[in-house]
């Protein structure tokens, strides 16, 4: 009785909420001291995570509850989407044609494809999709390869564009466009991959991840908790890094030079 008693976690309701807020708040007042012009944007995307955090939970308690293979898909098809739809509108500074589209094929690829060799192999999930465990998998993925994606598509256009001159000149003498280009790719990505190898690098020494935070505190033992996170953390370098390198490939396709 005590043990149970120990683990279990405190009720919580919108006014915890509503006093959590405080700390956007003390970031805002900072942001006006210093003259950083980031009040409202820091206002904003606290009150968009709020709705789309209770938003999100409405859905999941759905999908979740109902144990349904198309709900799991439909809910996938969703988070590319809206993960498609930020990086295109939202983040990336520097466009193309047909960045929307690319930036979800790209998503679908290489975090689908990461997420249900490992539910099903690493994870041991049977069936794969089993939407306790594959929805937040998709989750997690995306939203460390989404910051990555943007970066690398960024910095690449910005690469073609600044060094357009080198780039006629390696073509006038005969190199094909992907040999034209190959130096700028590949710093792009290398650059793009610094805050995974960086976020693996600190995993458990100085960062104690929230996943594995979350299910220590729902009781998770130790072991299977560590285990856990230790292999989606793995799955996220694998997913960042084909992300990076198709949205590298992507951006210098479209683009004249």
């Amino acid at each position: 009785m005590g043990t149970s008693e120990a683990h279990q976690l405190p009720m919580l309701d919108g006014w915890h909420v509503l006093e959590a807020s405080v700390f956007v708040l003390i970031a805002a007042i900072v942001s006006f001291f210093m003259g950083l012009r980031l009040e409202l944007s820091l206002i904003i995307s606290g009150i968009r995570c709020f709705l789309q955090l209770t938003l999100m939970g409405h859905v999941l308690d759905v999908v979740l509850g109902a144990h349904n293979r198309v709900l799991v898909f439909l809910m996938t098809i969703m988070l590319l989407l809206l993960g498609a739809y930020e990086i295109a509108f939202n983040r990336a500074r520097k466009t193309f044609h047909g960045l929307f589209v690319a930036m979800f094929f790209i998503l679908l690829v290489s975090n689908v494809f990461v997420a249900v060799i490992g539910s099903g192999l690493a994870l041991r999930e049977d069936p794969f999709w089993e939407p306790s465990k594959f929805v937040p998998i998709i989750g997690m993925l995306l939203g460390n390869s989404m910051g990555s994606v943007a970066m690398a598509t960024e910095q690449c256009l910005d690469n073609l564009s600044d060094h357009t001159p080198v780039l006629e000149t390696r073509l006038a003498f005969g190199a094909s466009r992907f040999e034209a280009a190959r130096p700028f790719a590949i710093e792009t990505i290398r650059i793009s991959l610094v805050p995974v190898i960086m976020q693996l690098s600190v995993m458990g020494l100085i960062n104690i991840p929230g996943m594995m935070t979350g299910q220590l505190m729902a009781g998770t033992p130790m072991r299977d908790a560590v285990v856990y996170q230790q292999c989606i953390m793995f799955m996220i370098a694998a997913s960042s890094t084909l992300s990076v390198a198709l949205a590298v490939l992507a951006s210098d396709f479209p683009t004249q030079y």
